[in-house]
């Protein structure tokens, strides 16, 4: 028992060097500044590495393609913390009674100080929303234009989808000249 939660530990302690090893890519970091500042924020780049890592972590451990997770935040919000027009939070616009949908078919735990925290923690947003589009991914058998539409729920559903896959598809282009391929 000792030596599992010792080998435990120890991955758990190697992937956090590797994320911290994680180089910011120059287009996401420009996306992000130039984003928020139309808005009048500022923005840090402590702000913009931490939101990275935080997008790839949970996007390894939900199998969600960071890419999308980040098309879908510059739609929903422009990677600003907001109140929607009908009590979306945050980031990824997420509605606490989704969040809470999401806790109950993940197993797990809400937390005990409320879900207001989707508005400006965004490691719980990220995680929230990647979790809820990772139940539409599979609910539509991988079909992300599908899924897409099932996360927005709204009346213009289907452009907003298209929206996303097509800042999808241009930052997918971004983050294969990053990787040089």
């Amino acid at each position: 028992m000792k030596a599992v939660r010792l080998l435990t530990i120890l991955v758990v302690f190697f992937q956090s060097i590797l994320l911290m090893a994680v180089e910011i890519p120059a287009w996401f970091f420009k996306l992000v500044f130039e984003t928020r500042s139309k808005h009048g924020l500022v923005t840090d780049n402590t702000y913009i590495e931490s939101l990275y890592r935080t997008i790839l972590e949970v996007s390894e451990k939900f199998d969600v393609d960071h890419v999308l997770i980040i098309s879908l935040i510059s739609v929903e919000s422009e990677f600003r913390n907001v109140v929607g027009l009908h009590g979306e939070l945050g980031l990824m616009q997420i509605k606490p009674e989704t969040a809470r949908f999401v806790c109950r078919i993940f197993g797990l735990k809400e937390p005990e100080d409320g879900w207001a925290r989707l508005l400006w923690d965004h490691k719980l947003n990220v995680e929230m929303g990647t979790l809820y589009l990772k139940y539409q991914l599979e609910r539509f058998s991988g079909n992300i234009l599908k899924a897409l539409e099932a996360y927005n729920g709204g009346n213009s559903r289907s452009s907003y989808a298209v929206k996303v896959l097509d800042r999808y598809k241009e930052l997918m282009n971004y983050s294969l000249a990053d990787s040089g391929r």
